[in-house]
């Protein structure tokens, strides 16, 4: 591998974290992002053995693939529902970015990448206010470590009211000490608003159609950051050189075929639509494509705008009237 970049997670609990992670590689081999498909990108799992053959260049090419238990056992949990990350542990899972197709020359000749993706209980990053929740000094000093060595954090915030949840204050001075801090060697940071099907849960099969206009998704971000003055806080990250942006996502995304949010509403909790009579992943990936969840870690390691990655220059700017 050329290059290896350390990429974080961090969030509220619930906030769509360990979904967006386990959706990734769906993501990637359906071309459910927003860049162009003759980018052509590859995203292979890797074992975090094979993770250290490949930093120090010595990696067998296996034609087939290794199962990944880690990232088997993550992607098994969104299946069933989605399982919260404990606090025992930060957890590191391992993937090969590789470009096939027509891309910049100062992006191709970086590749291919090794990433590192640092999941974290969304208590021990952006605990709620007013929660006492037991964490070992370890485990605390370990994410801080991962976080300021990380060279790309996403920040997942679900689309809710955000100035209504019990995390903000939290998450507003995590945003703000990042901001201030400087001894970070932070190149790139992106905001990625989680669970982005849920407003257009009331369009049923017109929901995809105006779900995938970069112009709706940027309403809404517009939108959000309205509701939510603590992320302007970031801007002083941006002005010191750190590229940030903002995109939308959905990992459970929009129902194949029939373009609604892929949302069940006769299964008990959140799950998604699935063929009757077909059991495991097999029953839910008949409808099953995810929306944008690629879009971070691709714009975190590729540091290449998609149609659905947004900066600052193109939110201040004034909205065309038609």
């Amino acid at each position: 591998m050329k290059e290896k970049l350390s990429i974080c997670l961090i969030g509220p609990k619930k906030g769509g974290k360990s979904s967006l992670l386990a959706s990734l590689a769906d993501c990637v081999a359906q071309n459910a992002y927003g860049y162009p498909l003759g980018l052509r990108p590859t995203l292979q799992p890797l074992r975090r053995a094979e993770a250290v053959e490949a930093e120090a260049a010595t990696m067998r090419q296996d034609i087939f693939g290794a199962p990944c238990p880690d990232y088997d056992r993550l992607r098994q949990d969104f299946v069933e529902g989605g399982v919260a990350t404990d606090t025992l542990d930060t957890y590191e899972y391992y993937f090969r970015l590789g470009l096939n197709g027509a891309a910049p020359p100062a992006v191709a000749e970086r590749g291919p990448w090794l990433l590192e993706i640092v999941d974290a209980a969304g208590e021990l990053a952006v605990p709620p206010e007013g929660a006492r929740v037991a964490i070992l000094n370890d485990v605390k000093d370990k994410f801080a470590g991962q976080l300021l060595s990380a060279q790309a954090i996403v920040l997942v915030v679900p689309t809710v009211q955000l100035e209504d949840s019990g995390w903000i204050g939290t998450l507003a001075r995590v945003v703000d000490r990042l901001a201030r801090n400087r001894d970070k060697k932070l190149r790139r940071l992106v905001v990625a608003f989680s669970q982005y099907e849920r407003l257009f849960v009331d369009l049923g099969p017109s929901a995809f159609t105006y779900a995938c206009d970069p112009a709706v998704a940027l309403h809404v971000v517009r939108k959000l950051l309205r509701a939510a003055p603590w992320i302007d806080a970031l801007r002083a990250l941006d002005v010191a050189g750190v590229s940030v942006r903002f995109t939308v996502t959905s990992a459970y995304g929009f129902t194949r075929r029939f373009q609604n949010p892929n949302i069940d509403p006769h299964q008990p909790g959140e799950k998604r639509f699935r063929r009757q009579g077909v059991e495991g992943a097999r029953g839910f990936g008949e409808y099953w494509r995810p929306f944008l969840t690629a879009e971070p870690i691709l714009y975190a390691a590729l540091d290449l705008d998609s149609a659905f990655t947004f900066s600052y220059r193109q939110i201040d700017a004034r909205p065309e009237i038609h």
